[in-house]
């Protein structure tokens, strides 16, 4: 075998050795489908996997946003400051914690299992009684883009 075929084996294996991970990390063939599955998993498995910084006051996991509606996961460790949303309606579900609710002008002691359904144009407020973060499930009617929060105080 002559130089020249000795040098371009040489080439052609650097040249295979630098492209075999991009091949091998290559998709073959279409994409995975999203998950499309109306089951989105345990929100008890998604708080452990996901704890609320230490800090933060406030984490907001958004789960679902559809054509009507947005769910998320809210956890607080102190409080969310009164405030009311003007052009959606709110259902929230306590999932961990207990706290002190302020709805309008009446307060109650809320913890896992209660269901607080708020109107728009609903002053409320939630302040942290426990340990651990309080967490909720928040469902917003139309979808929450974040911007319809408007403090009072």
């Amino acid at each position: 075998m002559n130089r020249l075929s000795r040098n371009g084996l040489f080439l052609l294996s650097c040249l295979l050795v630098l492209l075999l991970p991009l091949w091998s990390s290559a998709q073959i063939g279409p994409p995975e489908p999203e998950n499309t599955s109306p089951f989105k998993g345990n929100l008890f498995t998604l708080i452990q996997q996901k704890p609320l910084p230490y800090d933060e006051d406030i984490s907001n996991l958004l789960l679902h946003s559809g054509l009507t509606s947005s769910a998320s996961l809210i956890q607080v460790r102190e409080g969310v400051k009164s405030h009311y949303h003007a052009t959606h309606d709110e259902i929230v579900y306590v999932l961990q914690g207990k706290g002190v609710m302020k709805v309008g002008d009446e307060k109650r002691v809320v913890q896992p299992g209660d269901l607080i359904v708020l109107e728009r144009g609903t002053v409320h407020s939630v302040i942290n009684k426990s340990a651990e973060p309080l967490v909720a499930l928040s469902i917003i009617c139309p979808p929450f883009d974040g911007k319809d929060r408007i403090f009072t105080e």
